[in-house]
């Protein structure tokens, strides 16, 4: 087993959602798998967090 600094992408309609983890898994398809699992997990509890960091650039 390894650890994995993981990013994951999703282009969405109105923008696109960066989920970042750090986990530890036996192969970069696994450790894909287990930073979507953590996601899943933190969005069913969404109303206990808020957005702690933005980057925000005039267009």
């Amino acid at each position: 087993m390894a650890k994995y600094h993981v990013t994951l992408k999703s282009s969405l309609s109105d923008g696109d959602l960066y989920w970042v983890a750090e986990v530890t898994a036996e192969n970069e398809d696994a450790a894909m798998a287990a930073a979507e699992v953590l996601f899943t997990r933190q969005m069913n509890n969404a109303s206990e967090w808020a957005f702690t960091e933005a980057d925000v650039e005039r267009l």
